[in-house]
C-alpha cells in the first residue's frame, strides 16, 4: 500500500534484525530473503578463533532460526506439509524470542521434539509454545520448549569472555541436535536436561521398543554396524570376537541383510600391512 507499511510486519522486520545482529557476534549470518523464507529466517554458521592465527575465524557447525517478537508465544505446525517440514530438517532448528524494547533475544531449542523418537507416531500436528502447558488433544500435540537455552542482549556483546561462553554453550546443543536427527529415525535419542546459559547436560537416553522387530533400526544403521563390526575386527583379533561377529553375521543374512565390508575385508593382508609400516 503506497505511503504506509503493515505495523505487525515492521515489528516482526525489526526483530529479525535485531536477531541477526545479536547472532553475528559469533555467527556468520546468511538471512533468508521473503520471498525464499518457508519458516527460518536465517541460516547461521557458528564462528570460532583459529587457535593458530587469531586473524582468523573458522566456520563451524549450521543451524537455522526463526525469530519471532516476544509477544509470538506459539507457533503452529498443523497441516501435513508444516509438520512434515519441521521433522524432517536434517539440520538444528532454534527460535529466537526476541524483545525489542529491552535489546535482548531468548534462543530456544526444539530439542524437546528431536529427543522424541516416536513423534511421528504419536501425533498428527504440533503446536510449539513458550508459555502454555504441554499436552495433547486429538492427536494435536501442544509442546512447551521449556527455558530458553541462551539469553543474548546488547549489553552481552561487550563482553568477550561472556559471549565465549555462550557461543560455547550454543555449539553443545547444536551438536547435540545433529546427533539427535542423525539417530531419531532408529527410534533412539539422547535428552538434555538444562537451565538457561548453562552447559546442558545428558538426562536420559530414549529407546522405542514395540511387540515386533523394529527392522528399520537395520536399514538406517547398517552402515555404522558394517564399519563398526570390521574396525573391531581388524584391530582386535580374537577367536571369541570372531566367533560373535559370525553369529551376527548369520542372524542379519537371514533377515536379507549383508555386511559388506565385514563379509569381504581382506583382514589379515591390511593387518600385515599395520605390522610393515
Amino acid at each position: 500500500m503506497p505511503g504506509a507499511t503493515a505495523t505487525n510486519i515492521r515489528k516482526a522486520d525489526l526483530a529479525e534484525d535485531l536477531g541477526n545482529l545479536l547472532l553475528r557476534n559469533f555467527c556468520a549470518i546468511a538471512p533468508i530473503s521473503k520471498a525464499d523464507d518457508f519458516g527460518i529466517d536465517t541460516i547461521a554458521t557458528l564462528l570460532e578463533i583459529d587457535s593458530s592465527s587469531h586473524l582468523r575465524e573458522l566456520a563451524d557447525k549450521t543451524f537455522g532460526i526463526q525469530f519471532k517478537a516476544k509477544s509470538v508465544r506459539k507457533i503452529e505446525f498443523l497441516k501435513d506439509y508444516e509438520y512434515n517440514w519441521l521433522l524432517n530438517l536434517n539440520y538444528p532448528y532454534f527460535v529466537g524470542s526476541v524483545d525489542i524494547n529491552n535489546t535482548k533475544m531468548e534462543i530456544y531449542s526444539l530439542h524437546l521434539v528431536s529427543a522424541m523418537p516416536s513423534i511421528n507416531e504419536n501425533c498428527d500436528g504440533l503446536i510449539i509454545c513458550l508459555d502454555d502447558e504441554s499436552e495433547s488433544v486429538n492427536g494435536i500435540l501442544k509442546l512447551n520448549l521449556g527455558d530458553p537455552i541462551i539469553t543474548l542482549s546488547t549489553e552481552d556483546i561487550q563482553d568477550k569472555k561472556l559471549l565465549e561462553k555462550k557461543r560455547e554453550i550454543l555449539k553443545k546443543w547444536i551438536l547435540g541436535e545433529y546427533e539427535n536427527i542423525k539417530v531419531r529415525d532408529i527410534g533412539l535419542t539422547k535428552a538434555f536436561k538444562w537451565e538457561t546459559n548453562k552447559m546442558p547436560q545428558l538426562d536420559a537416553v530414549n529407546k522405542i521398543f514395540t511387540n515386533s522387530e523394529n527392522k528399520n533400526i537395520y536399514d538406517q544403521s547398517f552402515d555404522f554396524i558394517d564399519a563398526t563390526l570390521t574396525e573391531l575386527k581388524l584391530f582386535n583379533e580374537s577367536k571369541e570376537l570372531d566367533e560373535s561377529i559370525d553369529i551376527i553375521n548369520s542372524i542379519l543374512l537371514r533377515k536379507g541383510i549383508e555386511l559388506f565390508l565385514t563379509n569381504n575385508f581382506d583382514f589379515n593382508n591390511y593387518r600385515n600391512k599395520i605390522k610393515n609400516t
